[in-house]
This record gives structure tokens, C-alpha cells and sequence, in this order.
């Protein structure tokens, strides 16, 4: 069975587990699919600069919270001629106060990677609510791994209001990158080696059509000529993105 069957088998695994979840168990359910004009993940596109499809599927359940999430790459640069990336993640909140912290584990599946791709981070966060504003801080760190040349950790901060009366939210974040660096592969997450990145949005949604339109950057020099074939620093820079998701 090749990878992308793989990835494929365990994406509808999740999906039917989610939607069989018992429910003295379940708290909620969710499934979607999601169309966008490039699949951008901390200001890097992990697409080729190109339209990407995905679907996701998350369930809750005594007090967890799974989901497992299939998107098209387009034969990504930057994960190795990558099809496919399949995310499956489960964490858990935990109340302290008016503060939310979270933990979770995830792990990226990459498939029809001409290397192997996979690997995993563990992440930590906190929010806090104050009417239709929400902030929050996360930290995620992948642990050294042969798959991305040396170790990774994601620093971000983010604001999310909610528009009274209206079904639009504005969004804003601003993220740091940094790492240990053993050899090329630490390119994919790192394209130039340290760096920021930010994003403002702005999303309208009406069940069960979310439609969203985001700016997204980094400071990285675009320009810049590097010697690992991960890099694709051309799709490392600005870029306005458009997104059209149905929910279920």
C-alpha cells in the first residue's frame, strides 16, 4: 500500500470514528471541507504557491479532542515533492481560573515525499475571553528529528473579536521561528533560519459556509539564494489568501 493510500485510509478511519464517537462520550462532532488559494501554515506555503483543497474531522470526548485533517501539497518544494499532508492531533484544555490553558500532540504525514517527511511536535497554549475578545499565547516545539534537520520551536501570539451582532470576526497573529540546525531538511520549517511571521483576517460565517480572507508575511529575505532544496523561499514572502470552507 503506498503512502497516500495510507494517508487516505486513516483520514476516513477518522472521520468515521468521529462520526460513530459514542455519545455518552461525544460533546461535539465536526466535519468540513475547505477550499483556499494556497495552503499557508506560519507564513510559509507549504502548496507551492497554488489553490489547495483539504478535509477535517474533530470529535470531543471525555474531555479529549481528536481530529485528523487531509490537504493537498501539489508536489510542495518544501516537503519534498509531497501529494498530500495528513495532521491528526488530540489534546485537552484545562480551566485555571478565567484562563484556558491547552496541551496537544500532532503528527504530520506527508505523502509522496521523495524523503521521509514525518514528524511530530507537542504544543502549549493559553487564552482568555473578555467578552467577543479572545487572546492567547501557544508554543510549539518539535523535538530533534532527522525529518526537518535538527529541532523547531513555534512561539505565537493572537487576537480573535467577534463583531456584535454581526457574523464577521477579525483575527491578527504574530509568530517567531527558531531551532538547532543539522543539515538541509531544517529548510522545510526554516527557510532561511530564524524568522517572524504575521497574519490579519477577517472572516464571515454563516452556517455552514465560512468564507475568510487573510494577509499573510514574514520577514524573510525572499530574495536570498539558498542551498537546500526545501527552501522555496518564492513562496515565503507576502501573500493575500482567500478561503471558502462547508461545514457538516
Amino acid at each position: 500500500m503506498t503512502r497516500i493510500h495510507t494517508l487516505n485510509g486513516l483520514a476516513v478511519l477518522g472521520v468515521i470514528a468521529s462520526v460513530q464517537a459514542p455519545q455518552a462520550l461525544a460533546q461535539s462532532v465536526e466535519v468540513g471541507v475547505e477550499a483556499t488559494t494556497d495552503e499557508v501554515r506560519r507564513g510559509l506555503s507549504w502548496s507551492d504557491g497554488e489553490i489547495s483543497a483539504s478535509a477535517d474531522a474533530s470529535v470531543g470526548f471525555a474531555g479529549l479532542d481528536a481530529s485528523v485533517r487531509m490537504a493537498a501539497l501539489r508536489k510542495s518544494d518544501r516537503h519534498a515533492n509531497a501529494d498530500v499532508v495528513g495532521d491528526v492531533a488530540i489534546g485537552k484544555d484545562w480551566e485555571a481560573g478565567a484562563i484556558t490553558l491547552r496541551t496537544e500532540a500532532i503528527g504530520h504525514f506527508f505523502g509522496g515525499a521523495d524523503i521521509g517527511a514525518d514528524y511530530g511536535e507537542v504544543g502549549l497554549g493559553a487564552r482568555y475571553s473578555i467578552g467577543p475578545l479572545q487572546v492567547r499565547a501557544d508554543a510549539f516545539y518539535v523535538p530533534k528529528q532527522d525529518a526537518i534537520g535538527g529541532d523547531n520551536l513555534y512561539l505565537r501570539g493572537s487576537a480573535n473579536f467577534g463583531v456584535p451582532a454581526l457574523p464577521i470576526s477579525l483575527s491578527a497573529s504574530v509568530g517567531y521561528t527558531t531551532g538547532d540546525t543539522k543539515d538541509l531538511r531544517s529548510a522545510r520549517l526554516r527557510p532561511a533560519g530564524d524568522y517572524a511571521d504575521w497574519r490579519l483576517g477577517v472572516e464571515y460565517n454563516q452556517f455552514p459556509f465560512t468564507i475568510g480572507l487573510d494577509y499573510a508575511g514574514t520577514d524573510i529575505d525572499t530574495s536570498g539564494v539558498s542551498v537546500s532544496p526545501y527552501a522555496d523561499l518564492k513562496h515565503a514572502g507576502d501573500r493575500v489568501l482567500g478561503r471558502v470552507r462547508l461545514s457538516f
